[in-house]
């Protein structure tokens, strides 16, 4: 579980505000399988939506989208998340550039 991580770099505030931002935006398939972390799922999704971007002071993400972007390539691992994601954000492109690597399980 990567939310302590996020937890410890971040606050608990912007933990609660990412998990409350996804939640906002689950819309019955792509949270369907939240998968074995549900914070990746969370993620993905906030990603997905532009919540920890565009609309992270909508959300009340006082963390930097650059800082957030940082920490998730070096410490989430999204491309071992193993349910479900935004999947027109995934067929667009949008996690190619958050995620090291090729995002073999996403979505899977």
């Amino acid at each position: 579980m990567i939310r302590d991580s996020f937890v410890e770099t971040f606050g608990e505030n912007n933990a609660k505000a990412v998990e409350n931002a996804a939640h906002q935006h689950a819309n019955g398939k792509n949270n369907a399988k939240m998968g074995s972390d549900p914070f990746k799922w969370a993620l993905l999704i906030c990603i997905g939506y532009e919540c920890v971007d565009k609309y992270r002071e909508h959300h009340g993400i006082s963390a930097k989208a650059t800082d957030i972007k940082k920490w998730v390539k070096k410490h989430a691992d999204l491309g071992s998340h193993d349910g479900d994601c935004d999947y027109l954000a995934l067929m667009a492109g949008t996690y190619d550039s958050w995620i090291k690597g090729k995002p073999k399980q996403l979505g899977a």
